[in-house]
């Protein structure tokens, strides 16, 4: 299903304001931390992988907040257009 930016703008700030999901993103978080600090120092590929979990999560975040800008911005350049 194609979604409009409008929709996919809608969709993506009721996610990031969904405390589920916030729950969740925020729990994930600290498990990383958590088993991050209890990784031994041979544990570098390991750390490694962490590391890019949190990334992971990070650029989830950044897409959805990027559906929300880009269609702020749109409404706003429109509007500037019509004036």
């Amino acid at each position: 299903m194609d979604l409009t930016s409008e929709q996919k703008s809608r969709r993506a700030k009721e996610i990031i304001d969904d405390p589920v999901f916030i729950e969740m993103i925020d729990t994930a978080r600290t498990h990383i931390v958590t088993q991050w600090n209890l990784t031994d120092f041979d544990q570098s590929a390991y750390r490694e992988a962490l590391y890019h979990r949190g990334r992971a999560l990070d650029e989830v975040l950044r897409g959805l907040r990027t559906f929300v800008t880009d269609w702020a911005m749109d409404q706003s350049r429109n509007k500037k257009g019509r004036e």
